[in-house]
């Protein structure tokens, strides 16, 4: 029961943060920071001067008010940020020349404890992973954070069947071996006459350990290999010019020919790893095609 309550109530959110943060990172820039201003808007800072048109060039950092109050938002997308102090004391000076009252610093990645501690002296607040996906987890699309909850509790379930399967079979174990202690102290302390023999104790089957393997999560080595053979197999199938993986729960697939065709050929290629076969497909149309981009998926759990 323990291990149950830990898998479902402390390692489920973490794997939700954990896939959530690595689905933000395939993100744009401009969708990345668009889904931080949101956040900010829900505490009441709004952008204090938003751009009249769209920019190319993507914005790192925006100027954000609240009343009479100014704050300088600095976003640092990308998982792979390990952020010292140097971005933060840069974030610090920004803070001083435009006089804002104080700084917030966003980012999937992390901030190393210099950071952390440059931005407690400079009133910069950081919302590096951990803090950040609180803040956007209602505001990501629907569709995408079904998927990071469902991946997430897939991997909680198949670990708490490994786990009560553990508990079953350590059981049968103990309870064979004391059947078979106490029927010899009976034997010893309590003999049956001769002409009556006594019935053979029944012995335990134990339960297969081949189940446990099946339930195998792939380590992080493991599962970029498989990635890597899905990419292979897909470049040789007939309608496909390539497929990119943008984040490990999404998959973009590049097609010449009709999404009746490819469908079954991609899915046959997920299906064959347990850990993909619920990724997110982006299914691209021919090139000048006026066919919209479609999202699918092979399995939802």
């Amino acid at each position: 029961m323990a291990a149950t309550a830990y898998l479902w109530l402390v390692r489920r959110p973490r794997d939700e943060m954990s896939y959530g943060l690595h689905a933000l990172s395939g993100l744009r820039w401009r969708e990345f920071s668009k889904l931080v201003l949101s956040a900010m808007e829900r505490r009441g800072l709004a952008e204090a001067s938003p751009e009249p048109h769209e920019s190319r060039e993507p914005q790192s950092t925006f100027l954000l008010s609240r009343g009479d109050e100014r704050w300088l938002l600095s976003c640092k997308h990308g998982s792979a940020y390990r952020i010292a102090a140097a971005p933060v004391l840069e974030l610090a000076a920004s803070i001083r020349l435009g006089t804002a009252h104080g700084g917030i610093l966003a980012t999937e990645g992390n901030v190393e404890k210099e950071g952390r501690d440059a931005a407690q002296g400079n009133n910069i607040e950081v919302l590096d992973g951990p803090r950040l996906w609180p803040e956007v987890v209602d505001l990501i699309e629907p569709s995408l954070r079904e998927q990071v909850m469902t991946y997430a509790a897939a991997r909680a379930k198949r670990h708490i069947g490994i786990a009560w399967f553990g508990a079953i079979a350590f059981g049968a174990a103990a309870m064979a071996t004391w059947s078979g202690q106490q029927s010899g102290s009976a034997s010893v302390e309590r003999p049956l006459p001769a002409a009556t023999p006594a019935a053979p104790a029944p012995v335990a089957t134990p339960l297969p350990p081949a189940t446990v393997g099946s339930f195998k999560e792939p380590t992080d080595e493991e599962l970029e290999a498989q990635m890597r053979e899905v990419l292979k197999a897909l470049a040789k199938t007939p309608g496909i010019t390539r497929g990119v993986w943008q984040t490990k729960l999404t998959l973009s697939v590049d097609r010449i020919a009709s999404e009746k065709e490819v469908w079954p050929w991609i899915c046959l290629e997920l299906e064959r790893y347990p850990a993909l076969r619920t990724t997110r497909v982006q299914l691209n149309p021919p090139p000048g095609s006026s066919e919209p981009v479609r999202w699918r998926q092979c399995k939802t759990m």
